[in-house]
């Protein structure tokens, strides 16, 4: 197996997910077969409970695991049907860990997690309650200790087992299986999983490795000049913890300057020809054109020693797709009703949808953001703007959707919005809770109407 590492430094939300799904298109367009995996490191054993507000939306795959949205970027951009497993997280292995100690699979050995920080010169342990019975688990930072397996073994042999799960409806494992490492590098939580992806590279050997790290290229208002240092630092924070990058991606607002690219080959210790450009585009179908273009593909494939069996990458449709897009004129004004309006990532699988669906139909989307609480009574007293508001954008929309969620918070909006769409003749789509709240508006306006007579 064939293992390409995406790692991100500097801030998070740099488009990791995104970059990671872009090169696996870059891949398989030159006649590879890709999986991927997505390592989250915090505690969750899955995204099911989380907030939409705390990160994004929860995605929920065929075989109804609820997990990070990059996995729905990885399926929309691929065209390949993951599993729970695909999603690796800090509580899944703890509790696998926590499982075989149970059982005795350890044979009484004391069961810990020792991994090296360096630039740290003194000793840190922390010991933390993991069971109800009192049980305590022991987590040693020591500076050049040595690792003690337990936890990173658990990482290393869960990717490798899920990396072999076909994905694509063929038989058997991928050739190249891509990992999006989650946070940025220097985060406490990640360092477990940092030390066993360093001893990963090295099992595999390092023509079955390939590592990217994407990094942020800031320019300074007042300067106005492209900004290594930050992603100087965060490379020599990865070196430091034993992973050494092939390759850079650099986000920036604007293509990289040439000066800019040898500043960052000279410190950063990577080639110039391996220092990819991913600046802003009109739309994400662009990015893996724009690798394309930077024979991003190439310096993969060198790297894995797969040059001999790979094909020219063949991106036609996704030019077609990219292209389309940027020449639609006439737009379609959709009011986008929920409980989670304040961060559109909690919705990102109903934009992308509504994406596809207009572009089939020529036609760009235009979404008005509605908070459902805004449609309500109360705020025409304690906030009469936001009310005016909300009611503007839902009258100015030919058509409405109203998306899940949980909670009563805001329900009472929606079935507002939904009256308004069916006495208005206003095309309605209703999702999870949105359809439900078409039903009970419909039964309270319409099925008791009738009752009453």
């Amino acid at each position: 197996m064939k293992y390409v590492l995406i790692t991100g430094g500097v801030v998070s939300g740099l488009g990791k997910g995104v970059t990671a799904s872009s090169i696996g298109v870059g891949l398989q367009a030159c006649g590879l077969r890709v999986t991927s995996i997505k390592i989250d490191p915090y505690l969750n054993t899955d995204a099911g409970t989380m907030s939409p507000f705390e990160h994004g939306e929860v995605f929920v795959l065929d075989d109804g695991g609820e997990v990070d949205l990059d996995l729905g970027n990885y399926e929309r951009f691929l065209d390949v049907t993951l599993t729970k497993d695909n999603n690796v997280t800090t509580g899944k292995i703890y509790q696998s860990v926590l499982d075989k100690e149970r059982k005795g699979d350890y044979l009484g050995k004391t069961v810990q997690v020792t991994f090296v920080i360096t630039d740290h010169l003194s000793t840190f342990v922390c010991m933390k309650k993991v069971t109800n019975n009192n049980k305590f688990m022991s987590f040693s930072l020591l500076c050049g200790s040595q690792v003690v397996p337990h936890i990173t073994d658990a990482i290393k042999d869960r990717i490798e087992a899920v990396a072999l799960i076909p994905v694509d409806g063929k038989e058997g494992p991928a050739d190249v299986c891509v990992i999006e490492l989650g946070g940025t590098v220097g985060d406490i939580e990640s360092m477990p999983f940092i030390e066993a992806l360093r001893q990963l590279s090295f099992s595999v050997g390092k023509d079955n490795f390939c590592l990217i790290h994407v990094s942020l290229i800031p320019v300074l208002g007042v300067v106005g000049e492209q900004k290594t240092k930050p992603t100087q630092h965060s490379v020599r924070e990865l070196r430091a913890l034993g992973l050494t990058p092939h390759l850079l991606a650099c986000r920036s607002a604007q293509p990289l300057l040439d000066n800019t690219k040898m500043k960052l080959s000279q410190f950063c210790h990577v080639e110039a020809a391996n220092i990819l450009n991913i600046h802003d585009v009109p739309n994400i179908w662009h990015i893996p054109l724009l690798l394309r273009n930077q024979n991003a593909h190439h310096s993969i494939l060198k790297q894995l020693n797969l040059l001999s069996i790979a094909t020219p990458p063949d991106l036609e449709a996704w030019s077609r797709r990219a292209e389309t897009f940027d020449n639609l004129t006439d737009s379609v004004r959709i009011a986008m009703v929920g409980k989670y309006v304040g961060l559109t990532d909690s919705y990102l699988s109903v934009v992308k949808a509504l994406l596809h669906a207009c572009i089939a139909c020529s036609l760009k989307p235009s979404i008005d953001w509605i908070a459902a609480s805004d449609l309500e009574d109360d705020p025409a007293q304690s906030a009469p703007e936001a009310y005016a508001a909300a009611w503007k954008s839902l009258r100015n929309a030919e058509c409405v959707l109203v998306p899940g969620g949980f909670g009563d918070r805001g329900v009472s909006g929606m079935v507002l919005a939904a009256k308004y769409a069916r006495e208005n003749n206003v095309p309605y789509l209703g999702i999870c809770l949105g359809m439900q709240i078409s039903v009970i508006e419909y039964a309270r306006s319409v099925l008791q109407s009738v009752l009453c007579r």
